[in-house]
This record gives C-alpha cells, sequence and structure tokens, in this order.
C-alpha cells in the first residue's frame, strides 16, 4: 500500500503519505497548512479517536519551510501536542541551522524550534541534528528508512540557507501575521483571458522565484515500492534542476509516478526546463486558490505543453481557480485530464 492525501489546507500544503500494510501503517507527513487551519491537528485528532490503544506514530513529519502556509499547521499541532502521538524524527531548518553562531528570536520560526526542545522531539536526527541540506557537490543526500521508503534531498543548498539568515527576523515576522487568509490585488493569472491561449502562455520569459523562505524549502523525492514522487514545497526550479541533473540516472529524463508542483503552481516556480528534466504524467496541484488565485495558468500551460503526453491535473480542491482546467474550451490544448475531490468534498487520495 502507498497513497498519499493532499489534505484540504486551503492555499497551503499539508501533504499525509501511508504506505506498508493496511494493518500497520507508516506515515510520512509533509507541513501543515497555514496556522488556525486545523487541518493537520484535525486529521490526527480523527486517526487517535480511530485507533484501538488510541495512539498514533508518524514516522517523519517535515516542515519545509518558515511559511505560514508550511509550518503554521505544525505550530498548531505541537503546541497542542495529542495525547499518543508519537515521531521518528521531525526535519525543519530554524535559524539555527542556517548560519551560526547560534541565535534564537521571538518568531514563528522559533516557536517551532522551541517546541521541540521543550518537547524533547526528534529532530533531524536522520542529519546527526544538524541542517537539512545538500552538499555544494557530490551526492545527494539519500535517507533509506528501515521500513523501505528512500528519500532523496534535492535543496535547499548553504546559499539558500545564509539567504534567508540574512532576512530571517524579517521573512517570520510577516508570516507570523499572515494566519488568514487573503486578496491580492496582483493575483498571479487574474489577467489572463479565459479560455486561455495555452501557446502564447508558455512562450512567455520565465521569471524565477527570489523569495528567501521560498529558496530554503526543503524539497526531495519519495520512493516506494519502484514508485518515485518528487515533493517540490516552494522549491526554485533552478534548485530543483540542478538536483536532478545530479543523479545517477540511466535514463535523459527522471522517471516520476507524481509531481507536487511548486509553490502551488506559481508561474515562477515550474519552468518549461524543469518539465524538461522529468518524465511525468501526474502533476499534484495544492491549493484553493485563496491566497495569489493558484494555480496560475502560464505554469498550467507549461505543464500541458511540455509535461509529458495526456498529463493528468490533480487538484486538492473544487475552486474556481482549479476547476476551470477542465474547460474544454481551452484554446491550443494538448489531450489532458483533470481530476477533483468528489462533489462536496475537500482534499483528495491519490493510489500508487
Amino acid at each position: 500500500m502507498f497513497r498519499l492525501a493532499m489534505l484540504p489546507a486551503r492555499q497551503g500544503d499539508c501533504l499525509w503519505f501511508s504506505y506498508g500494510s493496511e494493518q500497520s501503517p507508516h506515515h510520512l507527513v509533509i507541513d501543515g497548512g497555514p496556522e488556525r487551519s486545523r487541518v493537520l491537528l484535525s486529521r490526527v485528532e480523527q486517526m487517535l479517536a480511530a485507533s484501538p490503544n488510541r495512539k498514533l506514530h508518524i514516522d517523519l513529519l517535515v516542515v519545509t519551510h518558515v511559511d505560514n502556509d508550511h509550518i503554521g499547521g505544525v505550530l498548531e499541532l505541537l503546541e497542542n501536542l495529542p495525547t499518543g502521538l508519537s515521531f521518528s524524527d521531525i526535519w525543519f531548518n530554524a535559524y539555527r541551522h542556517l548560519l551560526p553562531p547560534d541565535r534564537l528570536g521571538p518568531d514563528q520560526g522559533e516557536r517551532l524550534a522551541a517546541v521541540l526542545d521543550a518537547r524533547r522531539l526528534p529532530w533531524n536526527e536522520a542529519f546527526h541534528r544538524r541542517a537539512v541540506v545538500i552538499p555544494d557537490e557530490g551526492a545527494l543526500p539519500r535517507i533509506v528508512r528501515q521500513d523501505g521508503l528512500a528519500l532523496t534531498l534535492l535543496g535547499p543548498d548553504r546559499s539558500q540557507l545564509a539567504k534567508l539568515a540574512k532576512v530571517w527576523e524579517d521573512v517570520v515576522a510577516e508570516e507570523e501575521q499572515a494566519t488568514g487568509e487573503r486578496q491580492e490585488g496582483d493575483l498571479l493569472g487574474r489577467g489572463d483571458p479565459w479560455p486561455p491561449d495555452l501557446a502564447a502562455l508558455a512562450q512567455r520569459r520565465f521569471r524565477p522565484d527570489v523569495g528567501e523562505a521560498n529558496g530554503s524549502s526543503i524539497a526531495f523525492l519519495v520512493e516506494y515500492q519502484g514508485k518515485c514522487i518528487l515533493c517540490a514545497a516552494d522549491a526554485f526550479s533552478g534548485r530543483l534542476i540542478n538536483s536532478l541533473d545530479r543523479l545517477p540516472q540511466q535514463e535523459e529524463r527522471i522517471s516520476l509516478d507524481a509531481f507536487k508542483l511548486s509553490h502551488h503552481g506559481s508561474a515562477k516556480s515550474t519552468s518549461s526546463e524543469l518539465l524538461g528534466k522529468v518524465a511525468c504524467n501526474q502533476y499534484l496541484i495544492s491549493s484553493n486558490g485563496s491566497y495569489f488565485g493558484h494555480p496560475d495558468a502560464e505554469a498550467m500551460a507549461r505543464v500541458l505543453l511540455h509535461g509529458g503526453k495526456n498529463p493528468k491535473l490533480v487538484f486538492n480542491y473544487r475552486a474556481e481557480h482549479s476547476e476551470r482546467w477542465a474547460d474544454r474550451k481551452i484554446r491550443k490544448a494538448p489531450r489532458y485530464t483533470t481530476q477533483y475531490p468528489g462533489v462536496g468534498e475537500q482534499g483528495i487520495l491519490i493510489e500508487f
């Protein structure tokens, strides 16, 4: 058994992998959505209530970076740690992991550091309690767990952690306040006519993301029983390209069973060059579109035209900015399919 639940984390990510036997599954959890969404806490409480012994063990919890729509729900869970919940390891880069010397600050990122310390939870054990980071050269870190799950780290690198260190207090102070949903005046993709001209969109010059928090994202490949999923968090396209080029491989493209698109399908995070590095026909988008109107039409155009034959777009919400991709009037569109939650449902389960 190997499945992924893309939980309804509003504009953020909360990914729950379950694998192994149905009777005694293992769990990998990535991010928790925004604070006060309760998506992760509610899922844990439900699973604890359904457990005969009222216990739940998460083999690995990954907090990819300090943006509220990823870290907030994890804070909500760990600051209100339910009885019966335990972990084998938690990956998270706090300020202490960015640059020496060790210095703590009163912000959201260090709230998580503080609760990890106070509760004596396992923290970056796979990296000897040091930073979760790739080396500048040589083989990428590959963690093969005893339960058969393999994780290959694709980012961040030291330079991105150093950049985040310079603006840490500003970034986390801003994210501390960003606990609700908001509408922006310049929503990505809102200015594009509908139906879109995919060819014209895909030909636009790629303008890469430069945000320090996104650049620090923990991104990795998840492999189990011959299946491979790229979990990109909000990582930069260039970082992913460079790391994929460092993998030992037999084929020109890395074969994937699914690609969780970076930054919820932002135009600044998925380039045609990146899509050319993978052989994949299933692209996962985690967003209800409430924050920046993700997924962006420009990113979807690149996926449909450069993301392989007959690609499938999988959304964890039925919302304005996701359901419109089921429109068969899109000009110059290749053959592709879409998948959504059932009517009235939020979140989606994918079986591999």
